[in-house]
């Protein structure tokens, strides 16, 4: 886990430079890669990663040192890049319910790093708001009742959502 000190955030606060890019330096790529996985986006990641830093840097006055800083930044990351995806008409929308499964091969590790590549490649083939869902709870570690608060939708939206879009992954990844 990155951790920063809590000198450069108060620097960043009096709005020295300096530490305001040490701060984007550090965080930038695992910022990228938060919006990334749910925009599922390059240019767009890139957009809502600079956004995210903007309302970063204008808002440490309101930021709780009580937060870990990096969990906070992730935060503001998410929710810009799920704003970007409501700007698109992000949709709840219906997936199929057919169960299917996986079957396991060996343990060793090319074989593993083979299903997390199938894995990876079939998330980012679901639909816009069946990814955003699976990132947040799978990848970001966001509970259900944290990701309802993030979409601002309700908890078992979200739970319903999250089963439908585990059931089609499981679908892609059958036929993979």
């Amino acid at each position: 886990m990155i951790e920063i000190e809590k000198d450069i955030i108060n620097r960043c606060r009096q709005k020295e430079r300096k530490a305001q890019m040490h701060l984007y330096a550090t965080l930038s790529r695992r910022v990228y890669n938060s919006c990334y996985r749910i925009l599922n986006d390059s240019f767009d990641a890139e957009d809502a990663m600079q956004e995210s830093f903007l309302k970063v840097f204008s808002g440490l006055d309101h930021y709780d040192d009580n937060i870990p800083f990096v969990a906070w930044v992730t935060r503001i990351a998410i929710n810009a890049s799920i704003d970007k995806l409501r700007t698109k008409k992000l949709d709840f929308v219906q997936l199929d319910n057919n169960m299917g499964g996986i079957e396991e091969d060996d343990d060793d590790w090319e074989d593993t790093m083979e299903k997390v590549e199938k894995i990876k490649k079939a998330i980012s083939e679901l639909p816009d708001a069946a990814r955003v869902i699976v990132t947040l709870y799978l990848i970001e570690g966001y509970d259900h009742e944290e990701i309802s608060e993030i979409l601002h939708v309700k908890a078992g939206t979200v739970r319903i959502q999250y089963m439908r879009a585990k059931q089609r992954l499981l679908e892609i990844l059958k036929t993979a």
